[in-house]
């Protein structure tokens, strides 16, 4: 009986002992498999999947003006950046509550310190909530992505936000500022390739702060990023324009691109216009994690490129000089006692000096105007001023530019033959009768008159009744070839503007009576120019009606040193008579003559060629005060027109001369422009 146990427990043993080689034979040979045979593919999983590739900014390449004076250059700043990774992204009550208090802590932080986070819901800081002023479109995406109805009210917008974002335990200003930022965080998809950029410029001691208390803010990163900074500070304002982060309509075209999301890109101006040559190249920042995601390497893989430079043609001492005397001229005319026509309620005013050989831009200011360095903090006043300063009336506005317009129907006339240099078509004696119960009026009385002396005194009778025998569809040939009703060619955008005629009175519900084309030979009725189309023709006729596109860029230097210089291009060649060309030239320059419209030019040190303009609008307000001038006569430099909205026209006259005197001054003084690679005080 022990016997026949004995080898019943010696058998069992043998068998145990079988199965134990068995197993342990299977497993070695899965472990050969996995390490020898396929070891290589699980190397190449495992090391792909830790390794995180993330976006390196570029620095934005700089604006300069045509002497390389810096506008618009980069600045290095401390950003706040929220890492995926370690950002507190759970969906538990603790993760929540942790993320919801690193944000408001953060917050309160900055605020100490006078730093801004970014922050883009439209709705405003304190209750009774209410959408931001001239955010429609904003607001529209906002209740898009909540999913909520497109008559729910800011409130009700907020409530919903409350509860997408467990914020019901904060108080009712808490609530705003951490749903302005999470809501930020849902628009910039913060992912694990796409960090969020919680603020992108907080001083040295918030940056410090931060550091000292890692620990409390898992997930929290400070980094050195270029930062946008504006040295010419109003100085050219709207042209250079502003820089921001994506929009979410943007992104869909702008993914294509390879931009993220969290990228800064040009909003308006040069900044949005030039985007493609300022932009620059990212670079790549590989970061390696182990299996349990602890970083063990983090290297720069590419470098970035930066962006290239702009060179503009604009003159930043001259845009200066004319900015502050604007400025000037229009508080002026504001601390004039209130009479109707003396300029006193003046609204704005706009100048544009062009380069007459080149078609580029010295100068294009617009009065009220903004600090770019500021815009950011200043956004919501800029919007809700009245006079709205962030408008552009240099190249959107557009007005009845008034005698101005003489010049080119003159040139017409004379061009086609309908007049002569010395030929007197009508007598003026105030007022034209032409029109049965429809009296036309001029300023003065004239006599019998001829083209020079008719734009030396701007006598209205001469040109209502060249317009009427011109008729309005001539008129307007010739005007689209001097720019009117059309695009200059300017790279940041501009209006149109509007040609009188039937087709667009027609089009606006009104009717074309045959008396409107004789006030549209003075450039009144429905002509509608912006200052820089009215530059451009006077551009025209300093060039003998050659009209080049304009332009604001000069060249494109590149980052290696590559500079691709932007060619003078010719929009139009007019075919005028020489007689046509000589006659009004000496109408324009008799203008600017002791008995002429302009006389304040009389003891000026340089030639010139002017024409007034009084374009009257109603009886309550002051007239608009436009001017146009080209100088030297015997060889064109620039051409300037200026225009101040109800401002009436001898000032208009007064800051042209001391534009043009400052021009020509600095020239006899050789002034130096700024060197090369220094900024503005």
């Amino acid at each position: 009986m022990q016997r026949n146990n004995f080898r019943l427990t010696k058998r069992r043993t043998f068998a145990l002992m079988l199965i134990i080689v068995l197993i342990f034979g299977g497993y070695s040979i899965r472990l050969f498999q996995v390490q020898i045979v396929s070891g290589e593919n699980y190397a190449q999983i495992k090391s792909k999947s830790a390794r995180i590739e993330v976006p390196i900014q570029a620095s934005r390449g700089e604006i300069v003006d045509r002497y390389l004076t810096p506008l618009a250059v980069n600045r290095t700043s401390f950003s706040v950046v929220f890492d995926y990774a370690f950002f507190p992204v759970g969906k538990s009550p603790e993760q929540v509550k942790l993320r919801n208090d690193i944000i408001l802590s953060l917050t309160d932080l900055l605020s100490d310190h006078e730093c801004t986070w970014n922050d883009t819901l439209p709705i405003s800081n304190t209750k009774p909530y209410e959408f931001l002023p001239e955010q429609e479109k904003n607001v529209a995406s906002l209740k898009s992505r909540i999913n909520i109805s497109d008559y729910a009210t800011a409130e009700q917008c907020m409530k919903d936000l409350v509860n997408r974002y467990s914020l019901d335990n904060y108080r009712s200003d808490q609530q705003r500022i951490i749903a302005g930022v999470l809501y930020e965080m849902d628009l910039r998809q913060f992912a694990l390739r796409n960090p969020f950029t919680f603020s992108s410029d907080v001083t040295e001691d918030a940056y410090n702060l931060i550091l000292e208390s890692s620990a409390k803010y898992p997930g929290v990163n400070v980094q050195a990023n270029p930062v946008r900074e504006y040295v010419s500070k109003r100085v050219g304002a709207h042209l250079l324009g502003t820089v921001g982060y994506i929009y979410a309509d943007e992104y869909a075209v702008l993914k294509e691109k390879g931009y993220q999301m969290n990228d800064i890109v040009g909003k308006s101006g040069i900044e949005a216009a030039l985007e493609s040559e300022l932009r620059g190249i990212n670079g790549i920042s590989t970061i390696t994690k182990d299996s349990s995601g602890t970083i063990i390497d983090k290297s720069e893989t590419t470098s970035p490129v930066p962006g290239n430079t702009v060179v503009l043609t604009m003159d930043y001492n001259l845009q200066k000089k004319v900015q502050d005397a604007l400025n000037k001229t229009i508080m002026g005319l504001r601390s004039r006692p209130k009479v109707i026509g003396n300029g006193h309620d003046v609204q704005s005013g706009s100048v544009v000096m062009l380069d007459v050989k080149t078609g580029g831009v010295l100068v294009a200011a617009s009065w009220p105007d903004f600090d770019l360095s500021t815009y950011n903090k200043n956004y919501s006043k800029l919007v809700k001023d009245e006079y709205k300063p962030l408008f552009n009336r240099a190249l959107f506005g557009t007005f009845p530019c008034g005698s101005t317009f003489k010049p080119g129907v003159a040139l017409t006339a004379l061009t086609e033959g309908l007049i002569t240099r010395n030929s007197t078509p009508v007598s003026c004696r105030n007022k034209y009768t032409f029109y049965e119960n429809l009296p036309l009026y001029c300023m003065g009385y004239h006599g019998n008159i001829n083209v020079v002396d008719a734009l030396r005194v701007s006598c209205n009778i001469f040109f209502y009744d060249l317009g009427r025998r011109l008729g309005i569809e001539k008129m307007n040939e010739y005007s689209v070839q001097f720019g009117f009703g059309q695009k200059t060619g300017i790279e940041i955008g501009e209006a149109e503007g509007v040609l009188a005629g039937p087709a667009y009175s027609k089009s606006v519900g009104r009717t074309w009576y045959p008396a409107n084309t004789s006030t549209a030979a003075i450039g009144q009725s429905d002509n509608l120019f912006t200052p820089i189309q009215l530059a451009a023709y006077t551009m025209t006729l300093a060039n003998d009606g050659v009209r080049y596109k304009t332009h604001l860029v000069k060249s494109i230097r590149s980052y290696d040193g590559v500079e691709t210089v932007v060619e003078p291009e010719i929009a139009a060649k007019v075919k005028l008579s020489k007689e046509a060309i000589d006659a009004v030239r000496e109408g324009m320059v008799k203008a600017s003559s002791s008995t002429g419209t302009a006389r304040q030019f009389v003891n000026a040190k340089y030639s010139v060629a002017t024409k007034t303009g009084t374009a009257q609008l109603v009886q309550s307000r002051s007239d608009h005060g436009v001017f146009i001038a080209y100088a030297p006569v015997e060889k064109p430099e620039v051409a300037i027109a200026v225009l101040l909205e109800h401002g009436s026209p001898r000032p208009a006259v007064d800051l042209t001369k001391e534009i043009l005197d400052f021009y020509f001054e600095s020239k006899s003084e050789g002034q130096a422009p700024t060197p090369e690679g220094v900024l503005l005080p």
